[in-house]
């Protein structure tokens, strides 16, 4: 089977066979020429793979056998696979895989023991946002990353006014993914100014996003700009867990969330936004949170899609 997870920055891809997977690449979703399908054939001619069927786990919305990124300018047609091919949601696709992780690669984050049978809610963290539920084997794929975005206290409010003037509407997209990274590194200098060594970086043109995470302990920008990100992205988690009352779990998958690690631990800020929920903080509370390290959720997932295609 050929399985990939295609998603704003990266296509990884993947020969699955009995014994395990027999071929692999990871490529830059810039360098697929707008077309995806295309170039999954191509390089399935080029490996000498005589695959039965494949899944591809698309950060979009699925129309079909159709579908084109939300966060980059690349469209994938089933069809032009080559063979029996499924397209399916990357949050669905991870929902399906979560289970499916060594436990080495799953870092607990709190909350009450997990109910192996229970609803699972699952929030990508990467250039995006992304949101799905699964009950049992039945994913319910959705786009909830782009709800409106609520803030909670003054420095939300202040962030969120400032998003406004730029978006009109400002999503949780905006304020809690990989992409939201540098327009919150913006509004935090704009607020409390910029250290020297942010300042000489920037001016170099030093990618924004890795140095929130890299200098948030030593600048103030990247500090507040992180502290932005992992409150809303608590605030939104616990949104999640809220509405769905995940039993089996709700799992933290992507990227951007395995670099947040230690700061997505219990004691801080992601922490405390998710169990800020009111009369309702005890029962969010219980909910058990689980940080997946594996990267490759996304393809176990599409594995268990591509066999129902030859089962």
């Amino acid at each position: 089977m050929l399985v990939a997870d295609l998603g704003g920055t990266s296509l990884r891809v993947a020969v699955v066979g009995a014994g395990g997977v027999e071929a692999r690449a990871r490529v830059a979703t810039d360098a697929l020429d707008g077309d995806a399908g295309t170039w999954l054939r191509r390089w399935l001619r080029e490996q000498g793979h005589d695959v039965a069927a494949a899944a591809i786990a698309v950060a979009a919305p699925v129309d079909g056998e159709r579908a084109r990124l939300t966060n980059a300018a690349v469209d994938i047609d089933a069809r032009d696979v080559g063979v029996p091919c499924v397209l399916l949601n990357d949050l669905a696709a991870a929902a399906l895989g979560v289970d499916r992780v060594d436990e080495d690669r799953v870092v607990d984050l709190g909350g009450g023991p997990r109910r192996p049978d229970g609803p699972m809610a699952v929030l990508g963290v990467g250039t995006g946002l992304g949101e799905a539920v699964r009950v049992g084997e039945v994913v319910v794929p959705g786009e909830g990353g782009h709800g409106a975005f609520a803030p909670l206290d003054e420095e939300q409010a202040a962030l969120w006014e400032w998003l406004r003037a730029r978006h009109g509407y400002v999503d949780w997209e905006h304020v809690a993914s990989g992409s939201a990274l540098p327009a919150l590194l913006e509004h935090a200098v704009e607020r409390v100014g910029a250290g020297r060594e942010l300042a000489l970086r920037l001016e170099r043109g030093d990618d924004p996003a890795p140095l929130v995470l890299e200098l948030a302990e030593q600048d103030a920008a990247c500090g507040l700009a992180l502290r932005l990100l992992l409150t809303a992205l608590g605030a939104e988690a616990g949104n999640l867990a809220l509405r769905h009352l995940p039993e089996g779990g709700l799992w933290l998958v992507g990227g951007v969330a395995g670099k947040l690690r230690s700061w997505l631990l219990p004691g801080g800020h992601f922490d405390a936004a998710f169990r800020e929920r009111g009369r309702f903080s005890a029962r969010a509370a219980a909910i058990p949170r689980r940080l997946v390290l594996d990267d490759d959720v996304g393809l176990w997932g599409a594995a268990v899609a591509a066999r129902s295609l030859v089962d």
